[in-house]
Parts: structure tokens; C-alpha cells; sequence
């Protein structure tokens, strides 16, 4: 996103911003019901200021991709709405824009999750090994896709913190946030969560055997299905 300016920020910029919200809706980073972080943190997330994200969510509620609810429970939430083919074009259009900046960063990416699985395999307690196994045992039986994408946020913070360095946490949280358009929050499309079992599994299990080639080469291919699922979406498939 262009960077924050001095209280004014163009149309071009806050359509940009939609553009993404859109987008990350399309690739299953939010889902239907779904609550998007506040306007603070999205402004932070993606370096605008909160005015520019209170009109692009406006014009999105416009459109009705989002609702708000006013209250204790209250914010804005992806609406449930029917496939749009202008909506998909709006996210092949940013994709289209962002996938040749980020192929050779994935790479970055699965090499150093490969490095954090291998060094959680080979430092992890039993009661870690334990915990683990229970996230992946309440993975196994998610239905709901924001179930899901919470669960594999903790699961792989339990990775991370298995590794025991402060400094792989913060990279991972930083390649987070750039892997998934500024939003810190993973695509799940339903199509893909039976593969996304599988692999957790084969994650968790050479991480528990304390197998560190296994656990490194199962997040190195693992940490790809971000980049594949925005391929597809970019595609059609």
C-alpha cells in the first residue's frame, strides 16, 4: 500500500485498499461472518491512514460485502454474498499486481518455516509435543473455515515457540503479514482444507518423532499452499 501522508490520501488509494479487503475475501483470508480487525489496525496493517480505511469500508458496505454491528459484539463482518464475477476480477486485477513481488519471497518464506520446524523438532518437551497433538486434533475437526484459520494460527505459533528464539518469532509474524496481502490472516478456502490436514499432520507428526529433515522439508512444502491458493484464485482454477 502507498505509505501514510500528511492527512490526505487519494481516491486511488483507498480504492486500492478495497481492492484488498476484496481480494482477501476472495483467496478465504476472511470469511462470510468473519470480524475485520478495527479500523486502527487495519490502517496500521496497511500503512494508511484511518480515514482512508473508514471510506474504502464504506464503499464496500455500499456494494454489500460488509456489514456493521453496532454493541458489544460489534464491528464490521464479511456478509454472505454470491459469487460476483466483477468481484473476482477485482482480485485477479491485485493479484495480477502482487504475485510477481512475492514468488521469490515465498521461497524466503519456506525456507526459514522449514528452519523453525526443524529446530522445534529437534528442541521440543513432551508436554510441547502434547500440546501440539491436541491442536491438531481440534484442526482435524474444524468445519468452519474461520475455525480453521484460528487453529492453524495457533498451531503454528505453538511451531514457533517450540523453536525457543525470540527473533524467529518476530521474523515469522513479519512474513505472515507480507504473505497475506498486509492482513496477518492465511487463506482458507474450503476446497482446501482437507489438503491443509494432511500436510498439518505430516508437520506434527515428524515434529513429535523428532524426525528435523522430515519437519523441515513437511513446512517447507506446507508454508507453499498460500502462494497456491492466490495462483489459483489469479487463474481460475
Amino acid at each position: 500500500m502507498t505509505a501514510k501522508g500528511s492527512g490526505y490520501e487519494s481516491s486511488t488509494v483507498r480504492q486500492e485498499l478495497a481492492d484488498r479487503i476484496v481480494t482477501a475475501i476472495a483467496i478465504g483470508a476472511f470469511s462470510p461472518g468473519d470480524r475485520l480487525p478495527p479500523e486502527r489496525d487495519l490502517a496500521a496493517m496497511q500503512g494508511v491512514s484511518r480515514v482512508t480505511v473508514r471510506e474504502a469500508l464504506k464503499a464496500l458496505s455500499a456494494q454489500g460485502l460488509i456489514v456493521s454491528r453496532r454493541g458489544r459484539d460489534g464491528g464490521t463482518f464479511v456478509a454472505q454474498v454470491d459469487a460476483d464475477p466483477g468481484l473476482t476480477d477485482i482480485a485477479r486485477r491485485t493479484l495480477t499486481a502482487e504475485l510477481p513481488k512475492l514468488t521469490e519471497f515465498f521461497e524466503y518464506r519456506c525456507l526459514i518455516e522449514g528452519l523453525v520446524a526443524r529446530t522445534a523438532a529437534e528442541r521440543r518437551t513432551d508436554r510441547q509435543a502434547d500440546a501440539l497433538r491436541a491442536l491438531l486434533a481440534r484442526f482435524r475437526e474444524a468445519t468452519r473455515m474461520s475455525a480453521a484459520r484460528e487453529l492453524d494460527r495457533r498451531l503454528h505459533a505453538q511451531i514457533t515457540a517450540m523453536a525457543g528464539n525470540a527473533n524467529l518469532t518476530r521474523l515469522c509474524d513479519q512474513l505472515n503479514a507480507r504473505a497475506t496481502l498486509g492482513f496477518s490472516s492465511e487463506p482458507y478456502p474450503p476446497d482446501y482444507l482437507d489438503r491443509a490436514t494432511a500436510e498439518h499432520t505430516r508437520l506434527v507428526t515428524a515434529i513429535v518423532e523428532q524426525d528435523v529433515e522430515a519437519a523441515y522439508r513437511a513446512a517447507y512444502d506446507h508454508f507453499r499452499l498460500t502462494l497456491e491458493i492466490m495462483q489459483d484464485t489469479l487463474h481460475g482454477s
